[in-house]
């Protein structure tokens, strides 16, 4: 039941956030990322902050502190078509997680937009760290 609520808050949220076409969210830049879920085929557009890192958009898995994977990253870890929309500009993208050293430069990075340490510590599973680079 807490589950079911928070998705359903969460996409209330979103759909919030995309009417009114926010490109800055807490400090930070937004990028608006749409996946095609692997079981209902559906396409659903998240709102996620990012930096730019080497050509690639970068976001994270936090899930807004919830302890189970957003559905946007099971999606692109199941290589459902995704694209995101920056600034206007759509693109074609394949996610794929960040791991080692470069995980830990990145998280150093993005915790300077935004403490995802508090959703880290609210949580049982690793954060997971994506690389969206263009298809």
């Amino acid at each position: 039941m807490r589950r079911a609520l928070f998705v359903r808050t969460n996409r209330v949220a979103n759909a919030v956030v995309r009417r009114l076409g926010l490109r800055r969210f807490r400090g930070g830049d937004l990028l608006y990322l749409t996946t095609t879920g692997r079981r209902s085929g559906q396409e659903r557009t998240t709102p996620a902050l990012y930096l730019v890192d080497e050509g690639r958009w970068i976001v994270v898995a936090s899930n807004g502190g919830a302890d189970w994977e957003p559905g946007w990253w099971l999606n692109l870890r199941a290589g459902t078509p995704a694209r995101i929309e920056v600034e206007g500009v759509t693109t074609a993208v394949v996610g794929t997680e960040v791991d080692g050293p470069e995980r830990e430069r990145l998280w150093a990075r993005l915790n300077e937009m935004f403490d995802f340490d508090a959703y880290q510590r609210k949580v049982s599973r690793r954060i997971a760290v994506v690389a969206l680079t263009p298809a």
